[in-house]
């Protein structure tokens, strides 16, 4: 979750824009501080030494931001380069941050089979209620994991009450809710957010069965673009669930860090 973001620089050519840069922060669940620094120069104006000067600036900033913050086990300072920006992965590599891991932007290019439920098991769509619980499934799968950050209750319903609830759903058993798929929609594009199944009901076709429904109802809007990110190394085996449902690979996201300061 991002606990704040402000915008450092801006610089101008005359009265035109040419380039901006922000710095995003968050703490990670296992104490990691992390202060993103990212900006845009203008293509006309690159290769002049203004990438490298922005981020000088950015990562002066970053250390007061981290001195005035304090009180995190590990600091680090954060970048992203997409696989399409050469440039940019190349100024986050001279200013020593390294590649630590990838996210993946994958698109449906064939159409699954429809898949239900396990008969123990029904459907049904979200609401903003089940904040608390969606919270508690999501804890237990990311558990121990590296680079997350746990949102709050009042995040995650926020994150609901703003949510197209009709692309929600969630599978439930006796117990309780097991697992949930979460989708947006603008126009004929559609992004999946988010797919998670409790470690107690995984490898029992819950996660395969909310993806491709949730495929059929957004083709039945309209939708023709269907899209979603994942992890790039498969840990948790969603990599691989999606190439069988009929994702394709449509660019990487890199994500770099350095370290800012050790305690």
């Amino acid at each position: 979750m991002i606990e704040s973001s402000d915008v450092f620089a801006i610089a101008d050519a005359g009265s035109e824009r040419i380039g901006y840069g922000f710095i995003r922060s968050w703490t990670e669940d296992n104490g990691t501080r992390v202060f993103l620094v990212d900006g845009y120069i203008a293509p006309a104006f690159r290769r002049r030494g203004l990438g490298t000067s922005l981020m000088i600036w950015l990562e002066r900033n970053a250390v007061d931001l981290a001195r005035s913050v304090g009180n995190s086990e590990y600091v680090v300072l954060g970048g992203n380069a997409s696989s399409v920006q050469p440039d940019k992965r190349a100024l986050l590599e001279r200013f020593d941050f390294k590649h630590v891991f990838t996210q993946i932007e994958m698109r449906l290019a064939t159409e699954p089979d429809e898949r239900l439920l396990p008969t123990e098991y029904s459907l049904r769509d979200i609401t903003v209620n089940d904040a608390e619980k969606l919270i508690d499934l999501t804890g237990a799968v990311w558990a121990g994991r590296d680079f997350f950050t746990m949102h709050t209750v009042d995040g995650f319903r926020g994150w609901l009450s703003r949510s197209q609830l009709d692309l929600f759903q969630v599978a439930e058993d006796a117990i309780g809710i097991v697992g949930f798929v979460a989708s947006s929609r603008s126009g004929a594009v559609a992004e999946i957010e988010d797919v998670q199944v409790h470690p107690r009901a995984q490898r029992k076709g819950i996660a395969t069965s909310l993806v491709s429904q949730n495929i059929t109802r957004l083709r039945d809007l309209g939708v023709e673009e269907i899209r979603l990110n994942t992890e790039a190394h498969d840990p948790a085996g969603a990599r691989s669930l999606y190439e069988k449902l009929g994702f394709e690979l449509h660019r990487e996201y890199l994500r770099f860090r350095k370290p800012l300061r050790e305690n």
